[in-house]
């Protein structure tokens, strides 16, 4: 098999089809990456391969990105993809962690199966992907930015395994920015609040029932932030990258008020239920 190594810088981007992860392929495409846009339908990967073109004009050519359908939770699947990438530009240089699932429901009332789905989509998915990328990331000097969310730093009300499965999350992505650090691989963790979604508010119906207020629907499951846009938040994470910061809080003004409530954790759980409250954001 003929291998060949670009010069120009290449991103991988899981869940890179839509949302938050489109947003970030765009982004690292207008920076001048080879972006690897990856999802399980090939319809939406080449839609948003042909956004991207578009939004990249006819002078960019070189740049437009390429789509592989992967399911990033199945380990022969993520080998396949970082074989193709090998092939196809023989270098790596930034691995973007974006797949993930939410939740809402009581923790009395987690079903192990639901733990289990949640954990393989939001932890298994980045922690494979990146033992994959690891060899041709030490090459480059390169960087692993993991997307979690508030819920990675506090355990609110009502997002039923979110906190637990982004909490393990941000543990890896600790323990792993520490391992690969003498070999150049920087590791970081973005975790945003929520973000602006054309079905915020109605993504959780199915999930609801008796035993949950009607907040719990909202994004974060209530808490009381503006939500952020995407292009916020993809922004953020290209900064991550040039500047190899090794975690990002947003909005920025709450982390000292994590620290605070890490300090004192009967300061914190008031402080989370006057973030979580029912009252909407202004």
């Amino acid at each position: 098999m003929h291998l060949k190594t670009v010069q120009t810088p290449v991103a991988v981007v899981t869940g890179g089809s839509a949302g938050l992860g489109l947003c970030i392929a765009q982004v690292l495409a207008a920076k001048g990456y080879r972006v690897v846009i990856v999802g399980r339908d090939a319809d939406r990967i080449e839609k948003a391969c042909q956004a991207i073109a578009s939004s990249l004009g006819g002078d960019s050519v070189d740049n437009v990105p390429l789509g592989k359908t992967a399911d990033v939770t199945e380990s022969s699947e993520v080998g396949e993809l970082f074989r193709f990438v090998k092939t196809k530009f023989g270098r790596l240089d930034v691995l973007v962690n974006t797949v993930g699932t939410s939740d809402r429901g009581l923790l009395e009332n987690l079903a192990q199966d639901r733990l289990h789905t949640l954990w393989q989509q939001n932890v298994v998915s980045s922690l494979l992907c990146s033992q994959y990328a690891i060899p041709m990331l030490e090459t480059t000097g390169g960087v692993i930015v993991n997307i979690g969310s508030l819920a990675s730093k506090v355990g609110a009300r009502y997002i039923g395994g979110y906190a637990i499965v982004k909490h393990a999350l941000a543990g890896m992505t600790s323990q792993m920015r520490l391992e690969l650090k003498p070999r150049g691989i920087h590791v970081a963790l973005v975790s945003p609040g929520p973000i602006r979604r054309a079905d915020a508010g109605n993504r959780y119906t199915q999930q609801l029932n008796e035993n949950l207020p009607d907040q719990a629907a909202k994004p974060g499951g209530g808490a009381r932030l503006k939500g952020l846009s995407p292009e916020r938040v993809a922004a953020a994470v290209v900064r991550c990258i040039q500047r190899r910061t090794p975690d990002v809080v947003m909005p920025g003004y709450l982390r000292p008020l994590i620290a605070i409530g890490h300090a004192f954790p009967r300061l914190g759980d008031w402080l989370l239920l006057k973030f979580t409250s029912s009252k909407s954001p202004d």
